[in-house]
């Protein structure tokens, strides 16, 4: 197919959705204009993980409470087997309780990266983490939720964590270095996160349509593995780093309530609720 165009170009209103994108303007970062193409695989990735999450979901109401992985490998044992991988991995970062807390936002910025970047292994097919208005929008969630959840749970205490990270009386001296480095720091993240996965998404797909082109039957199935290897990896770095920024807030969070007294009490009501019951 020619460059920029995929098999979503077929259908109908296509043009138009282009034309309305178009009327919009560029985007505002970087001027990167809003290509329909990965907006509409965007919309049919969003499709895939519905299904596929019916799917699962449809397997284990057929399970009636059997906690037993299936035999075969079905949609359930995927879900079950990614559930629980992406759950070790934010533990790695911060404790179960808050694992759990945050696993609605980064279980679905996950699942969402990992079907955009199989679906550019299909080929006549462009993955919607190829733009960069994709990446940085996953970013800037990101950013938005684990600077919202700071906010909440500290308030302007997030910003003193930021000018004082050691948390000693002398650390205020060095606020006025700690606080311009620590905010230009947290305000590049989604940047840096949106590139890594842009960069890295859109030079394999590159290297692959450039195979696929030039012999489609046997040359390019190591290129399929390779990029099958790169979708991965490229999913497990945005969700580690995505996961060690919200560890750094639980962490402040801990010391905040360890130093006001807060956390003693905190568990004591939990352990007496856990009594009640």
């Amino acid at each position: 197919m020619p460059h920029g165009q995929s098999w979503l170009n077929f259908i109908p209103g296509f043009d138009a959705l282009q034309h309305w994108l178009d009327s919009l303007g560029p985007g505002f970062l970087f001027h990167d204009p809003i290509h329909a193409q990965h907006v509409a695989a965007m919309f049919l990735v969003f499709l895939l993980m519905l299904l596929f999450a019916l799917s699962a979901r449809s397997g284990l109401n057929k399970a009636k409470g059997d906690i037993l992985p299936e035999a075969k490998l079905t949609s359930r044992t995927i879900v079950e087997l990614a559930m629980d991988g992406l759950l070790n991995v934010m533990q790695a970062t911060m404790s179960r309780e808050a694992a759990l807390r945050h696993f609605w936002i980064i279980g679905s910025l996950a699942a969402f990266i990992l079907f955009s970047n199989l679906l550019g292994l299909i080929p006549g097919f462009l993955p919607p983490t190829e733009s960069f208005n994709t990446t940085f929008a996953c970013g800037t969630i990101t950013f938005l939720y684990y600077n919202y959840y700071a906010f909440s749970k500290l308030g302007f205490g997030h910003l003193a964590h930021m000018a004082n990270p050691v948390g000693e009386p002398w650390g205020w001296f060095l606020a006025p270095l700690f606080l311009p480095v620590e905010l230009i720091s947290h305000t590049v993240r989604p940047i840096s996160l949106a590139i890594r996965l842009l960069c890295n998404i859109a030079g394999d797909h590159l290297v692959l349509s450039v195979f696929v082109g030039i012999f489609p039957l046997l040359l390019p199935i190591p290129f399929i593995g390779l990029g099958l290897f790169v979708a991965l990896v490229q999913t497990f770095i945005f969700t580690l780093l995505s996961c060690v920024y919200l560890g750094e807030v639980e962490q402040n969070i801990a010391h905040h309530e360890a130093a006001h007294g807060h956390g003693h009490g905190h568990e004591h009501g939990h352990g007496e609720h856990a009594a009640a019951h």
